[in-house]
């Protein structure tokens, strides 16, 4: 079963795109990013976009010992640039993302930089499409695992995105007897008050 969706890149992304020059410190970045409120800032050269520093590519570079003070952009950023085009509708959107584990996408219209989509965006604006995507994952897992015996726990995995109640982003969404999909914490704090109820 393909899932498309009608609603494009354009009526999703962000217009206003936050870009640095690739001799920018990682601490101007930082202070961009925090000022904006934004995980990740567009590098540019000439206009031109190259790269993106985002939260991982700080962690990346503090992993390997660099001084995030000193570092510059185009040591630290990822490279080349995975950007869409906005008139591919945001599912398409959300695959490309799956499918290179990112989480932001800087929008290229004829080699121009347009705007920049995230993960989040497409939560926000086509909740009942991601819904059924995740129910999609799941019922894929469930599939694989009856043939691997992995277990019921990864049957219940659905897929990346935004925790239905705490909001916050996670790399796997539980669904819980309600329906409501929620990361690990969440899920944990579910079954600790239900033990409770028990109790």
């Amino acid at each position: 079963m393909n899932v498309k969706s009608k609603i494009p890149v354009r009526d999703a992304m962000t217009t206003r795109v936050i870009t640095a020059t690739p001799d920018t410190s990682l601490e101007e970045i930082a202070k961009l990013m925090l000022k904006h409120d934004i995980g990740g800032v567009v590098i540019a050269k000439n206009g031109e976009p190259v790269g993106i520093v985002t939260e991982k590519d700080f962690t990346t570079t503090i992993s390997k010992g660099k001084n995030p003070l000193t570092t510059k952009a185009k040591d630290a950023m990822s490279s080349p640039l995975l950007t869409i085009s906005p008139e591919q509708n945001i599912l398409e959107a959300a695959r490309f993302m799956t499918k290179k584990k990112v989480r932001k996408l800087p929008v290229e219209e004829k080699g121009r930089l347009v705007g920049i989509i995230t993960a989040e965006d497409i939560v926000r604006v086509a909740p009942q499409e991601i819904e059924l995507l995740l129910e999609l994952a799941a019922i894929k897992a469930k599939e694989g695992t009856e043939e691997g015996g992995a277990g019921e726990e990864f049957a219940e995995q659905g897929t990346e995105g935004e925790c239905e109640r705490c909001g916050n982003y996670s790399d796997y969404l539980y669904k819980l007897e309600d329906g409501t999909y929620v990361c690990g914490e969440c899920r944990e704090a579910e079954e600790g008050e239900e033990e409770e109820e028990e109790i």
